[in-house]
């Protein structure tokens, strides 16, 4: 009888995007794999699978070889199959990219062996998947791309094209083969069901070909208006109307949440030329091809087309704290994506669709019945990233007092209920920058004057246990240190624990807190350890840095720089605005670990630009 529930289980979540499971709190991680239907994505393309091979075929055929790599020997990736996945649905699938591989490539699917990895020089960190090589007929490298995060047709057009010799292409930033001009109506040229008849209307004139794109297309445009159920049906007719077709496959992967639009990676539309050129880092954009403003723009606007109609934002897959964990995931994430909004908001007052989007994100984050509350793995960021955000709010707008404070409140009692017996905060584990965390919100609440019976109590056992994990020298230790013991670890992997460990200290005025100052410029001189991690999904050998540190890290140094002495650090904080300026995706969002999602690494570093320009 067990099997068979936990079969129908699965088989619910396969045909449900952005899933969420019943209460419960475990650690398994339940990660599905693709059906066969959507386990044909990238079919379309004759691949080769041998090196030797491609190559012999590249000098018949006179082509060079395109050489897709899912992964590499020893990588520290630990969601290999999801990211393969995306690439699969994506570009793979697109029927201009396929036939632009196809007519002017060899198409090679190969992870490399050892000796392969040392040949090319694709290893840890020089070559961060997914990416692609480009050889010549003897095997010698032509170009290469890697750290491919955000999957826009325009810009494997212009880098292909480039990279096969060929004039630049259309512009319009479409997968499809059809007209642009039609391609654009039929991606948001319908929105909704009652544009239904119009839809059938243009449809029935177009050949079998166009009216897969059309459905497609169309899919697109209702998930990115937050129209999730004509989205489904829309990849579903798809999926089973033309089944050959290579976009069906992707549909298929869109309705189980493996495709690239519903985890936020897939982004379609016109790139201006300056973001097509390589930058040396993937789909990082290149060095000053975007200012803050337009960055600004652009962030919102993905914001906005990823939020859902519950008001949440839920790209993430983030599951090391097991699967029963992601609601907390996701209301923590809309926290963050949340305060970009509002920050933004205070800038562009009364913009109709920001105000939409923040009163559905509102009644997301007030409501209790999001959180699973069941998991002790990821709760507390439910509640720390809320509390901040809630307490922002407040403060901007202080007629929502009504629905805030009490919410506030409640947080502060549940962090209060979750501390642990030694002073600690955990999410998978017990450890400082958590404790620092549920300091920062305690503070939060308390500077707003809301009362929480024994607030003040819990913040100073929070601080005691905060300082048993500092060592001598500054640093902070990765997991808690129990009392008696002695703190050990090193300063190189601190860039976000020890400004994040004294910005909290700060905060409730601990008498051995020390200089923030001295904290961010520990951060500053260690941060190359923490950049060559950004779009690692794990852990890696350079002092257990992972992408998921990366926005976390940058933004608790932004938060110490803005509560240190403001006009020493005004310098540093123009330093540190024109880094995340640098960190940019091709479309203008932003992202570390693909596991997180592009919405996470958007919503914080909007956040961190507004920490930076705050008067």
């Amino acid at each position: 009888m067990r099997k068979l529930f936990v079969l129908v289980l699965l088989v619910a979540l396969s045909c449900s995007p952005l899933f969420s499971l019943p209460a419960q709190n475990s650690g398994k991680r339940i990660r599905l794999k693709p059906s066969p239907a959507a386990a044909r994505c990238g079919s379309a393309l004759q691949w080769e699978t041998d090196l030797d091979a491609a190559l012999v075929r590249a000098e018949a055929e006179k082509l060079p070889v395109f050489w897709y790599l899912p992964t590499v020997r020893g990588s520290f990736m630990d969601r290999k199959a999801e990211i393969d996945y995306v690439q699969l649905a994506g570009p793979f699938s697109w029927p201009r990219t396929i036939a632009l591989i196809q007519d002017n490539f060899v198409p090679l699917r190969l992870v490399p062996s050892r000796d392969l990895c040392k040949r090319f020089d694709v290893e840890r960190y020089t070559f961060v998947e997914p990416g692609f090589l480009i050889l010549d007929a003897e095997g010698k490298e032509l170009f290469r791309e890697s750290e491919i995060t955000t999957l826009h047709p325009g810009w494997y057009a212009s880098r292909l094209r480039s990279m096969a010799g060929l004039k630049p292409g259309r512009t319009d930033g479409l997968p499809t083969m059809m007209n642009p001009d039609m391609g654009q109506k039929f991606l948001y040229g319908f929105p909704g069901i009652a544009s239904n008849e119009g839809f059938r209307e243009a449809f029935a004139k177009l050949s079998a070909n166009e009216q897969a794109e059309a459905l497609h297309l169309r899919a697109a445009g209702a998930f990115w208006a937050a129209d999730e159920d004509l989205a489904r049906t829309l990849w579903t007719e798809l999926r089973d109307g033309f089944p050959d077709h290579p976009l069906a496959a992707k549909a298929a992967m869109e309705i189980e949440s493996h495709g690239g639009i519903v985890r936020g990676q897939e982004v379609y539309g016109e790139l201006d030329a300056a973001a097509t050129k390589p930058s040396g880092h993937g789909t990082r954009v290149d060095e000053g091809a975007y200012t803050e403003e337009q960055l600004w723009q652009r962030g919102v606007d993905y914001l906005l087309s990823m939020q859902r109609m519950d008001g949440g934002w839920k790209d993430s897959i983030y599951d090391f704290g097991g699967t029963d964990g992601l609601p907390n995931v996701q209301v923590a994430v809309s926290a963050i994506c949340a305060r970009a909004l509002l920050e933004r908001a205070t800038v562009k007052k009364n913009d109709p669709r920001l105000e939409a989007a923040l009163i559905r994100a509102l009644h997301y984050l007030l409501d209790e019945s999001n959180l699973n509350t069941n998991d002790t793995d990821e709760l507390i960021w439910a509640y720390t990233y809320r509390a901040q955000t809630l307490a922002r709010w407040l403060d901007l707008r202080p007629q929502d007092a009504e629905r805030l404070r009490p919410s506030l409140q409640l947080i502060g009692e549940r962090l209060l209920e979750i501390q642990r017996d030694d002073g600690s905060w955990s999410h998978e584990y017990s450890n400082p920058f958590v404790t620092a965390e549920g300091l920062i919100a305690l503070d939060c609440i308390r500077d707003r004057h809301i009362e929480v019976a024994g607030l003040e109590r819990a913040a100073h056992r929070g601080v005691s246990a905060l300082l048993r994990c500092r060592t001598d020298e500054g640093a902070y230790t990765y997991g808690n240190v129990r009392a008696g013991r002695k703190a050990r670890a090193s300063i190189e992997g601190g860039v976000g624990r020890i400004p994040l460990g004294e910005l909290a200290l700060n905060l409730w005025d601990a008498k051995e807190a020390r200089s923030l100052e001295e904290a961010v410029a520990a951060s500053l001189k260690h941060e190359k350890h923490l950049l060559q991690a950004q779009k690692y999904d794990d852990h890696t050998r350079a002092f257990a840095y992972g992408g998921f540190f990366f926005w976390y890290d940058l933004h608790a140094r932004t938060e110490a720089m803005l509560a240190a002495n403001k006009r020493r650090m005004k310098v540093v904080l123009g330093v540190q605005r024109e880094q995340i300026i640098r960190l940019a995706e091709i479309d203008g969002a932003f992202i570390d670990s693909h596991e997180i999602g592009r919405c996470y690494g958007t919503g914080m570093a909007l956040w961190c630009l507004a920490l930076c320009s705050e008067k």
